[in-house]
């Protein structure tokens, strides 16, 4: 049964919400899709410019080419790395089955780069906004950005301008309930005291 959102008070959200990384080959439904995107656009971005667009990817063909080229990337990052004979390529070869891939872009800013938060900073609070609005509809997702080892041909395959920046990818789908990766829910975090600081750096902000 599909969670409802209003199920799901934002604070069961940012507490229960995990990087979800296994998934159910269950369908996302059009209008569930379309309300995590709406969600995502209504982060808050500088100016307003809404610099962000949004690559969705459901076709059997798509997710080919998609997972393929993650698997190169992944194999380019072990090289990078020098870790060449032990490339990790579970996840990538995944998004075969995973019922949405979403691939999030930014457009180039002018602006001065001390006033520049760069084509993540424009994007990832779209990108927070659409995790939380999907587990909301008892969707999961994860950000992933292994795959820019790839980037030129990404973008060719999905007809990406150049002068366009990728920025993440984004699984979606219903988790398969399997630990660790496969479902929300309590997680470990560092107690605030800990990474909080009170006027200076290293002054725990005792609250």
């Amino acid at each position: 049964m599909t969670t409802k959102p209003e199920d799901t008070t934002l604070f069961d959200a940012i507490y229960t919400m995990r990087g979800i990384r296994k998934f159910k080959p269950d369908p996302v439904p059009d209008d569930v899709l379309k309300k995590v995107l709406e969600a995502a656009v209504q982060a808050p971005n500088g100016g307003n410019y809404q610099r962000w667009r949004f690559v969705v990817v459901r076709s059997a063909e798509g997710k080919r080419k998609v997972s393929q080229l993650a698997v190169k990337a992944a194999g380019i990052e072990a090289g990078v790395q020098g870790r060449e004979g032990v490339v990790r390529t579970e996840f990538q070869e995944s998004l075969l089955t995973v019922p949405v891939i979403i691939i999030v872009t930014s457009l180039a800013s002018n602006m001065p780069p001390a006033a520049n938060v760069g084509p993540h900073g424009r994007t990832f609070p779209a990108v927070q906004n659409l995790l939380l609005a999907a587990s909301a509809y008892g969707l999961g997702g994860c950000i992933t950005t292994s795959f820019r080892y790839a980037d030129a041909e990404v973008k060719k395959a999905l007809g990406i301008p150049d002068d366009v920046d990728t920025t993440t990818l984004v699984p979606l789908g219903y988790p398969t309930g399997d630990a660790p990766d496969g479902r929300h829910g309590p997680k470990t975090r560092k107690p605030i005291e800990e990474v909080a600081f009170d006027e200076t750096w290293g002054t725990p902000l005792v609250l």
